[in-house]
């Protein structure tokens, strides 16, 4: 079984301006900040005059849930989701990585406020709904480079999906990320059976809130929507929820989450035998990007989902 997410890496095109948002506004601490090496460079398949910077950012220390932002010299021109409210083609029911989650502290306006403040765009208020017997308030917002960001407040949040306290600083790490999903059957395969996670949502809005989440999500009113959350049972954070919009599939964002583009580029995760997972993966029919090498001292794996998920497996 594979870790809970340890770390989400988001592409950016000027870090200065990222850490405005991501530290100055929003308080998450530098963990620390490095040069990408060749070893990581070639494993990413990035061109050998790539130059790349990287910060790590925590909530106050929490290995999980991390944000590692990349700057990359020559700066990235393709994004790897770009919604038509920023000026791009790729729609809200487009299959792929779809938004960054955060725990704010009520009332949501006050982050909200904050945000658009320091030049996030929203995409609509924000919407309480329930979900069996969760019970959200969220908003999506578009921040450095149009990456999408969720802020929200759990009223009522199982324990085993939120870290008790949350959010221990102004906005919390990252509980989970939200991708859009084709055939939930191949997607329940793969991080069921092939990832080891464990499901603990598993449900549809029901009918009274559709249309508030369809405000949210940007999808057209009256869409029926599953989600499907997957997580280690033992951690709350680092979470991965996959939306299906029944009967509205959007296109494929085909090989588009990865790091040499803006937006988030990678899942990053740990297992204590990824030569093993590898061949499970490979039996399983996944797409592995690169098999298990030697990269800064341990061992990495690179596997695409069938969602376009890009994850880094590590040995630790």
């Amino acid at each position: 079984m594979i870790s809970a997410m340890r770390s989400v890496t988001i592409g950016v095109s000027n870090m200065d301006a990222a850490l405005q948002i991501f530290h100055d506004v929003m308080g998450l601490a530098i963990e620390q900040r490095f040069q990408l090496t060749a070893a990581r460079r070639a494993a990413w398949g990035l061109s050998p005059e790539t130059r790349g910077d990287l910060v790590e950012l925590s909530c106050q220390g929490y290995p999980i849930g991390r944000i590692r932002l990349l700057a990359l010299d020559p700066r990235p021109r393709e994004y790897v989701r770009l919604d038509p409210l920023m000026g791009g083609t790729d729609g809200p029911l487009d299959i792929g990585v779809k938004a960054v989650d955060f725990y704010v502290a009520a009332p949501i306006d006050r982050p909200l406020a904050e945000l658009t403040a320091a030049g996030c765009v929203a995409r609509s208020q924000p919407v309480r709904h329930m979900i069996g017997d969760t019970e959200s308030e969220e908003v999506v917002l578009f921040g450095p480079d149009h990456v999408p960001l969720l802020i929200m407040i759990g009223h009522r949040h199982s324990p085993r999906s939120m870290r008790a306290g949350s959010p221990h600083g102004k906005y919390s790490e990252v509980p989970t990320i939200s991708v859009v999903a084709g055939d939930p059957a191949v997607s329940r395969r793969f991080y069921g059976e092939a990832l080891g996670l464990t499901a603990v949502v598993d449900d549809e809005t029901p009918e009274p809130y559709r249309d508030l989440v369809c405000t949210l999500t940007g999808a057209p009113r009256g869409t029926r929507i599953h989600w499907l959350l997957y997580q280690d049972p033992d951690e709350p954070s680092g979470k991965i929820l996959l939306v299906h919009f029944i009967g509205r599939e959007g296109k494929r964002l085909v090989g588009r989450m990865h790091p040499s583009r803006l937006g988030v580029g990678l899942f990053q995760h740990s297992c204590p035998d990824v030569r093993g997972l590898h061949t499970s993966l490979v039996s399983a029919g996944a797409r592995i990007e690169m098999p298990p090498t030697e990269v800064d001292g341990q061992l990495l794996l690179l596997v695409r989902g069938p969602n376009e998920e890009l994850f880094e497996i590590t040995s630790q």
